[in-house]
């Protein structure tokens, strides 16, 4: 049954609302019902009415018609309740984020299936209808030839059960007791969730049930950031030892993404104010602390060494000739200690 069909079996306008669309099908199950109508073509329509509503509902909350595009935000209110709780069911399931998905917060498509008893057999794969049992013919018993066909047993009418009744498989179910009922719902994820947070999302209709999550989120490993126990976004790079002490600019990783950063031969841990993992769900965002490491090259290279060499006399040449510098003011002392020494020596 396609969707044309299925409007045009409960003899409705594509157009309809949720509530009457649901008033339509309460008034037609109540003509049709197989216990009130004793037409002889009942059954089989009801069986219709019922695959074509649950065929629009399925479309109407998958979102495939663009009524179910809103994302879902876990926690928020929940709607009216069913009239019958054997028809909401809660499933749980996990959800894996990454650590930047949890620190801005998304928006997710979920999809699955729940798996439940068809409510038209009750989960007995058939349905009694109002007519006399064709084996039994209303009796409820079967009469069974014994002891050569000189006696007659009855037992219990197996097709029946022995109630007298005509049964026949559900069409709902196919005979199997139980409906596969697939969901499709776009979550929102509020920023700062945090492993082994369980979020509520509200209930939905597909077909015959109120379906709800509960969604237990699992935050992936990430290979640069790392989450401290007390909610402290941290992160440990290696940078140019020379860089380092020149003072120069690099660009530091955030959940931003990639942002320039001076850096400080004096620091070696920097902190980035509003950056890090938020404080509480929804709420402002933490620090983020960045731990520098400076790295030096090995010093096998004659060019370096040259150059090295180079840097360190001119260095040493400008600290000696300002007075105010403590490796001038050093390197003086020293002098005039070694001279003094040196005649003192010679004089004994």
């Amino acid at each position: 049954m396609d969707t044309q069909e299925a409007y045009e079996e409960l003899g409705v306008d594509p157009s309809i609302s949720d509530a009457d669309l649901k008033a339509t099908w309460r008034r037609l199950v109540a003509a049709w019902h197989p216990d009130r109508n004793p037409n002889a073509g009942a059954d089989r329509r009801m069986q219709h009415i019922n695959k074509a509503y649950q065929h629009i509902c399925q479309l109407r909350d998958g979102g495939e018609d663009g009524s179910g595009n809103g994302a879902d935000t876990p926690q928020s209110a929940a709607p009216e309740a069913p009239e019958d709780d054997s028809r909401r069911k809660t499933h749980t399931r996990k959800v894996r984020l990454s650590l930047e998905e949890a620190i801005l917060g998304c928006t997710r498509t979920l999809r699955g299936s729940f798996t439940t008893t068809c409510n038209a057999c009750a989960g007995n794969g058939q349905r009694v209808l109002a007519k006399a049992c064709h084996t039994c013919h209303g009796s409820g018993a079967v009469r069974k030839a014994a002891l050569f066909g000189w006696l007659w047993n009855e037992e219990s009418c197996s097709d029946c059960g022995g109630d007298g009744r005509q049964r026949e498989s559900c069409g709902i179910c196919d005979g199997g007791g139980e409906l596969t009922v697939a969901y499709r719902r776009r979550v929102r994820f509020p920023a700062g969730v945090r492993e082994g947070h369980v979020l509520s999302v509200p209930t939905s209709r597909h077909g015959e049930m109120e379906i709800g999550l509960e969604l237990e989120v699992e935050i992936e490993p990430h290979p640069i950031f790392t989450l401290g126990s007390d909610g402290q976004l941290r992160c440990e790079m290696p940078v140019n030892g020379y860089a380092w002490m020149a003072g120069r600019w690099v660009e530091v990783p955030t959940p931003n993404g990639l942002q320039q950063m001076r850096l400080n031969r004096d620091a070696l841990a920097y902190r980035l104010s509003g950056q890090g993992f938020p404080t509480a769900l929804r709420g402002p965002r933490g620090d983020y602390i960045v731990k520098i490491v400076p790295v030096f090259p090995a010093q096998d290279d004659p060019e370096q060494e040259a150059l090295l060499t180079q840097l360190i006399a001119s260095s040493s040449k400008a600290t000696e000739a300002d007075k105010t510098q403590p490796l001038g003011q050093w390197q003086r002392q020293l002098k005039r200690w070694h001279a003094k020494h040196n005649a003192s020596a010679e004089n004994d």
